[in-house]
């Protein structure tokens, strides 16, 4: 594992508190939430945002949305490796941005198959924006993309890989996640030119009737205000899973890419960011990351389809999705060589909608 990889990590599985909805200072147009509801002990979802300055103005954004999958083997421990690898595959990938999303989608199965043996997983629904504003939906399992705008349609962009909708079944269980091994068929699409916001939501919010969410998206003329109230009515309505969202203004988020940072990556979650700052002297092994390719991750039919998947999102939402997590945290402490200057900063967040008191 790199010390990239090992730093993120680490981080991701720090100590933080139940719940928090976040827009960063530094990134205004996404905000973070998560919840680990009123019915588990332990959050197995992760959602974070990343933003890579790599060399020769190769920049990328990346809003990511993982979900352990608590009935299998260590649901956390999954969700980290499999959001923990994808970041480190966008990092350290080169070419088309189509090309380097299913890089880290794979690199992110093969890492928690490896961890897993099939025996464990995680979903993931994330979009990744290249320095050309060109948008892309990388989807795994059953987290969901969402698009939507104040007054205006409320579209979903995925599918869930489940027997209900992969297949037309009635079952809830999951045919594809990250860690399933080498089947695994990621879908890719672009997301329409026309789109405002976007919501990438774990089942935990998304159980919530259809109408219901549909109308507070449409109603809601921010995505402070879209994240904040989804947040509270997954608790109003019983909180029986972990409920975590990222809720982005995608014209924005475009223009930010416009602004070149002096920070070679910063990651940010719902309780703070993580910052690398390369040295001048010593570029260290994010440097390295960041222009070596990834070939051992390449699929032989990677370059014959635009599109690696071609089923068609529905609509509008089915029905609500079971509750899957409930199991133990499991940390590794790492001592990596210290060759990336590192600074981790703990944001408050101001205007958060507490709901009901955990019970």
């Amino acid at each position: 594992m790199t010390f990239f990889q090992q730093k993120i990590e680490k981080w991701l599985l720090r100590t933080v508190p139940e719940r928090a909805v976040s827009q960063a200072f530094d990134l205004p147009a996404v905000v973070l939430t998560t919840d680990v509801g009123l019915h588990r002990t332990e959050n197995q979802d992760r959602v974070a945002a990343l933003s890579i300055d790599g060399p020769n103005g190769d920049r990328l954004k990346v809003v990511a949305v993982v979900d352990g999958m608590g009935g299998m083997r260590d649901g956390e421990k999954c969700a980290t490796l499999a959001l923990t690898s994808f970041f480190t595959g966008l990092a350290s990938s080169r070419g088309h941005i189509h090309q380097r999303a299913y890089r880290a989608i794979s690199f992110a199965n093969d890492t928690v198959f490896k961890f897993a043996g099939g025996k464990g997983g995680a979903t993931l629904s994330a979009i990744v924006i290249d320095s050309h504003g060109a948008t892309y939906i990388v989807h795994l399992g059953d987290s969901r993309v969402y698009s939507f705008g104040h007054n205006s349609r409320v579209e979903r962009l995925t599918k869930d890989d489940s027997l209900a909708e992969a297949v037309g079944g009635h079952g809830r269980e999951l045919l594809q996640f990250v860690g399933m091994g080498r089947e695994m068929q990621p879908f890719l699409g672009e997301v329409p030119k026309e789109t405002k916001n976007l919501a990438i939501t774990s089942d935990g919010i998304h159980f919530i009737e259809a109408p219901t969410l549909q109308s507070v998206l449409l109603n809601s003329s921010t995505i402070r205000s879209a994240a904040e109230r989804l947040a509270a009515l997954a608790r109003w309505c019983g909180g029986p899973d972990n409920a975590s969202g990222a809720f982005v203004d995608l014209p924005l988020l475009v223009q930010e890419l416009r602004s070149p940072s002096e920070l070679s990556a910063q990651i940010w979650d719902p309780f703070g960011s993580l910052s690398f700052q390369m040295k001048l002297d010593d570029p260290g092994e994010l440097s390295t990351l960041l222009q070596a390719p990834m070939q051992n991750f390449e699929r032989p039919n990677e370059a014959k389809s635009p599109h690696l998947d071609d089923r068609k999102p529905p609509r509008e939402s089915l029905p609500q999705a079971n509750t899957k997590k409930n199991n133990k945290r499991k940390r590794k402490e790492s001592v990596p060589k210290e060759d990336i200057q590192l600074e981790i900063k703990i944001e408050g967040n101001s205007g958060e909608d507490d709901g009901d008191n955990r019970q």
